[in-house]
Order: C-alpha cells, then sequence, then structure tokens
C-alpha cells in the first residue's frame, strides 16, 4: 500500500501536465501568449473573444496545478535515500514546489478575474493582463531553485547504487539554467526576454514541462526499484 502510494504521487505529475496544458492552452487558448506591445483595446477584446472558453480552460488549470504536491512529496521521499537522517535539500525543494505552487495559482487567478466581467474598463484588464504575465514569467527563483536542489541532492549521492543516475543531476543544472531569461521580463516588451519570447516563455516552458517530465520517470524507476531491493 505505501508503495502504491508513492507510485501514485510520482505519476501525479501527469496529471498537472496533461490537464494544465488542456485547460491553459487548448481551451483558454493564452498560448501564444497576448503581446506585451497589445494595447488596452487589443488587450481586452482578446479576452472579450471566447470569454467563456478562457474561464473554463482556466478552472481546468487551477485544478491541475495541486497535482504538483504529490509529485514533490514523492521526489522527496526518494531525495532523503541520497542525504540519510537531515535531509535539508529534500525539504528545501518541498518549499520551492509549494512556493512555485502558488505562483501559478496566482497567475491563473489573475487571468480569471480579467475574464471574469469582459466589460470592465479595459484599462483595468490591461493592468489585471500585466499583472498576469508578469507574475507568471519572471518570478522563477522557486523553480530554478527547486530544480537546483534535486541536482545538488543527484550529484551528492555517493552510494553504491545511486537513487538517480548522475547524469540527471547535470540535467537538473541545466534546466534552472535556462529558466533564468524570465527574470528580464520586466525590462522589455519585445524581443527574446519579452514574456512572449524565445528565451523568457518558450525554452523556460519547454524546459520546466521536460524536467517535470524527467523527475517524474525517474522517480517512478526509484520507487519500484527500492520496493524491488526491500
Amino acid at each position: 500500500m505505501i508503495v502504491r502510494n508513492h507510485l501514485l504521487s510520482a505519476a501525479s505529475a501527469i496529471g498537472f501536465i496533461v490537464l494544465f496544458t488542456v485547460g491553459w492552452w487548448f481551451i483558454a487558448g493564452l498560448v501564444p501568449p497576448i503581446s506585451p506591445t497589445d494595447t488596452p483595446t487589443e488587450v481586452a477584446a482578446a479576452y472579450q473573444e471566447n470569454n467563456g472558453l478562457i474561464r473554463f480552460g482556466l478552472m481546468i488549470a487551477v485544478a491541475s496545478v495541486a497535482f504538483l504536491l504529490p509529485f514533490a512529496s514523492a521526489l522527496a521521499g526518494q531525495m532523503k535515500r541520497m542525504e540519510g537522517a537531515r535531509p535539508v535539500l529534500a525539504n528545501a525543494q518541498l518549499a520551492c514546489a509549494a512556493v512555485t505552487v502558488a505562483l501559478i495559482n496566482m497567475a491563473i487567478v489573475l487571468w480569471s478575474v480579467a475574464a471574469f466581467r469582459p466589460e470592465r474598463d479595459i484599462e483595468l484588464t490591461y493592468l489585471i493582463n500585466d499583472l498576469a504575465w508578469i507574475g507568471f514569467t519572471m518570478p522563477v527563483s522557486a523553480i530554478a531553485m527547486w530544480m537546483l536542489c534535486v541536482g545538488i541532492a543527484v550529484l551528492s549521492d555517493r552510494s553504491a547504487l545511486p537513487v538517480f543516475p548522475r547524469w540527471s543531476g547535470y540535467a537538473c543544472m541545466l534546466a534552472a539554467l535556462l529558466t533564468v531569461p524570465g527574470y528580464p521580463v520586466v525590462m522589455f516588451d519585445h524581443g527574446p526576454f519579452a514574456w512572449n519570447g524565445l528565451l523568457a516563455f518558450w525554452i523556460a516552458l519547454v524546459t520546466a514541462i521536460s524536467w517535470m517530465s524527467l523527475m517524474m520517470v525517474l522517480t517512478y524507476q526509484a520507487i519500484r526499484n527500492e520496493a524491488q531491493t526491500a
């Protein structure tokens, strides 16, 4: 029963990736992002068109975020095997996961507020849209530190049978580095560092999804290996 709970928790990342992508991207249609160079009229029109679908998609997206918490818990369980009796990195990654969940939820709430009253003054919708996109793409510290904590734990594992393969530690480090372009989105309204840019949005988004997918698979495998060894 305990092993099954760990396996289900590890696999819960699928729930986040699938439901968030379907709700936020395909139903709400918020990808590609609204351009930071759009006028207030254009931004308001984006929320007025297909308004019902935007709200329905965001409802699915906000429900999906909860799946990140059991995933992080299962990951912490395997990191504790790497660290031993006083697992500081495992605890830190849990905190980072919680902050990441809070930030994603806040961005979804702001998009939902922008769509909730399509008749609202367009300047207010413009402001809320800015808050949502900057709030989604700029505060990458939590997810970057999440990746770093996992990477450091993997590379510090000197046991005869490492919990995760060593190369995955370097993959975590690279993933953390690729999220850094999110910081300067507040400085740019066009180009690769804008909130809809190649570096700040597209590469960071693909990196985050790829990293979660990789950690999910490795965590699932590590739990099964631990059970078989026991």
